[in-house]
């Protein structure tokens, strides 16, 4: 039997109330009411455990001395389902023995029939009160578990945007390297064709000048190749792990930049003392290399060095490896310093303030490295450290 006040909200309290006594029922039914919603009965064990199974009400009052299953025995049934339903155990006996096990089953309170009023209801308001507190954290907390999800999609999504943005303002740098050092190629393979219109108005040509024509000819394009080659494998989509050897990576990605950085005064020095391996997505390392190499090469704006340089160094002892890019441009700025891995934090007019950002993340959470900054006696240097295992030393 089901008995309702009103229609559902945070506070409202069901009750199982298990009695076998009709008039006892009745009674207490009615005092039920008029504390919580929803009151539902049964009259023995058996009963109010299938009850309490099918609706899980919030609160259950029981007698002890029932026929089929014992108050007891219900309760024990209950505790193995649910271990912190309150419990109100009712007795017409003040036993030493049914108190004990209610006490080793968890009981709220013990109440001796006649039931006063009085009591029930300060049992009762004290169950509620402690139910209404745990609605409330779990409300709280299920809200703020939503807002932070809420705050970290933003989060990834303004990330995923500025990482393009940064991927643009790469391409945007590479292209501008491709062009510079197209430049030349072009310019010879222009002087060949010129010359040979030249010697075919002049003189037969020689099958000795065809063959030299060829091999100049098939260098520069095969510049030309590498160089778009090179391009490309900053941006390849391989997410293939492998073990690379990190001075390869660095050489690779200097060879493509140096002749760029020279035309404007800044040239790239590399040095290797002990070289080691990591393991991971090359073309991810690739990229925080030149972060790291063009944001040296922008703190040399707006100056006029004749000496302008950037160094890297790859050195390792018996756990760490490192790997240095330091340049001579005049540090970062005290106040600056603590900020360069922010996001969107720049101090460049045209900057995205992206890069170092992206070295950092792609260094600690892709491979378990540390990032650490500081101004040197010439300029900044940004360092990286990596533990190294058995596998990633100089192999």
């Amino acid at each position: 039997m089901k008995v309702s006040s009103n229609s559902k909200t945070n506070q409202y309290i069901s009750v199982l109330y298990v009695e076998d006594q009709k008039d006892i029922q009745v009674e207490l039914i009615d005092i039920l009411s008029l504390f919580v919603d929803e009151v539902q009965m049964a009259s023995n064990g058996q009963e109010g455990y299938d009850i309490f199974q099918s609706t899980r009400p919030d609160l259950i009052i029981t007698d002890i001395q029932m026929p089929i299953m014992s108050g007891i025995d219900m309760i024990t049934k209950i505790r193995k389902v649910d271990a912190n339903i309150p419990i109100i155990v009712t007795s017409a006996f003040n036993e030493t023995e049914y108190l004990l096990k209610a006490i080793d089953l968890g009981v709220e309170h013990y109440l001796l029939k006649p039931i006063i009023v009085n009591k029930l209801e300060a049992c009762l308001n004290k169950i509620k009160a402690h139910l209404f507190e745990k609605r409330e954290l779990v409300a709280y907390r299920n809200n703020l578990e939503e807002r932070i999800k809420k705050e970290i999609a933003l989060r990834e999504a303004k990330e995923a945007l500025l990482i393009e943005q940064n991927k643009s303002y790469e391409i945007g740098q590479m292209v501008s390297v491709i062009a510079h050092q197209w430049k030349q190629p072009l310019h010879h393979l222009n002087l060949l064709i010129e010359d040979l219109g030249m010697e075919y108005d002049y003189q037969p040509l020689s099958p000795e000048y065809i063959k030299d024509f060829i091999k100049k000819g098939t260098n520069r394009i095969q510049f030309l190749v590498s160089t778009m080659n090179n391009f490309l494998s900053f941006y390849k989509t391989n997410k293939t792990k492998t073990y690379f050897h990190v001075s390869h990576t660095v050489k690779e990605v200097a060879l493509f930049l140096e002749m760029s950085y020279k035309s404007q005064g800044i040239n790239i020095d590399i040095i290797i003392n002990n070289d080691f391996t990591l393991y991971g997505l090359e073309n991810e390392f690739q990229q925080v290399i030149l972060n790291l190499i063009n944001n040296a090469k922008e703190a040399f704006d707006g100056q006029k060095r004749l000496d302008a340089k950037i160094t890297i160094v790859i050195s390792t002892n018996s756990k760490k490896g490192n790997f240095k890019v330091k340049d001579n441009a005049g540090g970062i700025k005290d106040e600056d310093i603590s900020k360069v891995f922010e996001l969107e934090f720049t101090t460049k007019n045209e900057g995205n303030g992206i890069g170092l950002y992206l070295v950092k993340k792609i260094i600690e959470e892709r491979f378990g490295g540390y990032v650490h900054v500081d101004n040197q006696n010439e300029g900044a240097q940004f360092e990286l450290e990596f533990d190294l295992h058995e596998e990633n030393k100089n192999v």
